[in-house]
C-alpha cells in the first residue's frame, strides 16, 4: 500500500490464527461475561430481597434469593480471574457428604434438617467462586438495601428508636415498642464496617444510620469491636501477611465462639453483678430458656453426639419446642454449630471462617463483626444477609492483590 509520502507501507490485521491474540480476547470476552453474571446476580439478590424487606407484599417474590447461589457458581466457568476458592470447595463437599450420613442414620427432625441443609449448602458454594466484583456493583446493592430500609421504616408504625429506649430504661431490657428492622439492623454494621475499611466515608454514614434506626443492641457493638479490628489490623505490620492474619483472626473467633457457647452462664453473672432490676428473659428476649435447655440436652448427650452433634436442624426444632413456636431458632449461632455439629463440626466451621475471611484486612474485619452479630442472632443461614458479604469478600481479596502487585 502507497501512502502519502509515496512510500510504501504494511498494516498488519490480528490474525484469528496467531494464538496469544486469539488467547487475549478469550480472555477479555470470559471477563466481561464473568462481570455480567455478577451485575445479574446482584439484580437478582434485590429483587429477592425485596420480598424480605416487603413481605406482607412481596413475601413471594424473596425467594429468587435463592437463585443467586447458582448464578455466582456459574461465574466460575468464565473470567482468568474468576477462580475457585479450594478451601470452601473441600468444605462443601465434606458439608453434603456429613450431611448424607445424617440423613442414612436417622434423622430426629426432618423439616427442619431438609431446611438447614439446603440454605447452608447454598451459602458454602458462595464462597466456592472468587469474582471480579466491581465497587460499583457493592455500592448498587448498598444504596438499593438504604432504600429499602428508608421505605420500611416510614411506613411501619412504631414507637421511636428503640436504641434510645434501651438506653433511657437504662436496664438493657429488650421489650421496648421502638422500630426493630432485621434487615437495617443486621446488614447494617457489615456494610458499615466494610464501607469504613475502603474509605467511603458518605456511605459508612449511612450505614451507621441504619443500623442505629435498625434498633439491633449487638449490631452497635459489632460495629465498635470490628472498626476497632480494624486500626488493629491497618497498624500492626505482622498483620500484612495472610498466614498471620490467619492465626489472629482464628484466634478472635475462637474466644467469641467460647463466649457465645457459654452465653448463659456470662449473662446470669452479669445480670446479678449489675443487679438489673428487670428479669433476665426480658433482657434476652426468649434466649435465656432456649440457650438454658440446650446447654442441658449436651450435657447429657453421648460422646459420639457431642463431637459430631445431633444434625442440622435440631436446634431449631428445639428452640421451636422451649418457645412454644415463637421463635423457631436460637438467636445464638456460635451455640447452634456447637448443637447441630458438634465439638468437632464448631472447630472446623470456626477455621473455615478464619481461613476465608483472612483473605484480605477487610474480609478479616468483616469476621470478626460478623462473629459478634453471630452470638445473639441467627445470621448464619441468612441468605439475604450472607451473599453481600460474599461479593465484598470478593472484592476486598481483588483489592488488596492488585496494591500489593503495584508495590512490587
Amino acid at each position: 500500500m502507497v501512502n502519502s509520502s509515496g512510500r510504501f507501507s504494511t498494516t498488519i490485521y490480528p490474525s484469528p490464527s496467531c494464538p496469544e491474540l486469539s488467547q487475549n480476547a478469550k480472555r477479555a470476552a470470559d471477563e466481561a461475561l464473568s462481570r455480567a453474571l455478577v451485575w445479574i446476580a446482584c439484580i437478582t439478590y434485590l429483587a429477592g430481597y425485596a420480598g424480605y424487606c416487603f413481605s406482607e407484599a412481596l413475601g413471594l417474590v424473596r425467594y429468587l434469593v435463592y437463585a443467586v447461589p447458582p448464578i455466582l457458581v456459574t461465574s466460575l466457568m468464565f473470567g482468568s480471574n474468576s477462580t475457585g476458592n479450594k478451601a470452601a470447595l473441600v468444605f462443601l463437599v465434606g458439608y453434603l457428604w456429613l450431611a448424607s450420613m445424617w440423613y442414612l442414620v436417622g434423622i430426629k427432625h426432618a423439616d427442619f434438617f431438609l431446611n438447614e441443609f439446603v440454605i447452608m449448602a447454598l451459602i458454602i458454594a458462595c464462597f466456592v467462586p472468587v469474582m471480579n466484583v466491581e465497587i460499583s456493583q457493592i455500592r448498587l446493592v448498598f444504596l438499593c438495601s438504604i432504600g429499602y430500609f428508608a421505605l420500611a421504616y416510614s411506613l411501619t408504625e412504631h414507637g421511636g428508636v428503640r436504641l434510645f429506649q434501651i438506653l433511657e430504661s437504662g436496664t438493657g431490657s429488650g421489650m421496648e415498642s421502638g422500630f426493630d428492622n432485621h434487615q437495617g439492623g443486621l446488614l447494617g454494621p457489615i456494610y458499615a464496617v466494610f464501607m469504613y475499611a475502603i474509605g467511603a466515608k458518605i456511605q459508612f454514614v449511612l450505614a451507621l444510620v441504619m443500623s442505629f434506626l435498625g434498633g439491633k443492641r449487638v449490631g452497635v457493638i459489632a460495629i465498635l469491636i470490628g472498626l476497632t479490628t480494624f486500626f488493629v489490623f491497618r497498624r500492626a505490620a505482622m498483620l500484612k501477611q495472610r498466614h498471620s492474619r490467619f492465626l489472629v483472626l482464628l484466634g478472635i473467633l475462637g474466644v467469641v465462639n467460647l463466649a457465645a457457647s457459654n452465653l448463659i452462664v456470662l449473662a446470669e453473672y452479669l445480670h446479678s453483678a449489675f443487679r438489673v432490676n428487670v428479669d433476665i428473659e426480658e433482657v434476652m428476649l426468649g434466649r435465656y430458656a432456649i440457650g438454658s435447655e440446650m446447654n442441658r440436652v449436651m450435657h447429657h448427650r453421648p460422646l459420639a453426639e457431642s463431637l459430631v452433634g445431633s444434625g442440622p436442624g435440631s436446634a431449631n426444632a428445639l428452640a421451636t419446642l422451649v418457645s412454644d413456636g415463637t421463635l423457631k431458632q436460637p438467636h445464638n449461632d456460635w451455640l447452634r454449630i456447637r448443637y447441630d455439629y458438634g465439638v468437632v463440626g464448631s472447630i472446623i466451621m470456626t477455621t473455615f471462617i478464619a481461613f476465608v475471611f483472612s483473605s484480605s484486612t477487610t474480609g478479616a474485619v468483616i469476621a470478626v463483626t460478623n462473629a459478634v452479630m453471630m452470638v445473639t442472632d441467627n445470621i448464619l443461614i441468612y441468605l439475604y444477609y450472607q451473599i453481600p458479604i460474599v461479593v465484598m469478600l470478593s472484592y476486598s481479596a481483588l483489592r488488596e492483590c492488585r496494591a500489593k502487585r503495584q508495590v512490587n
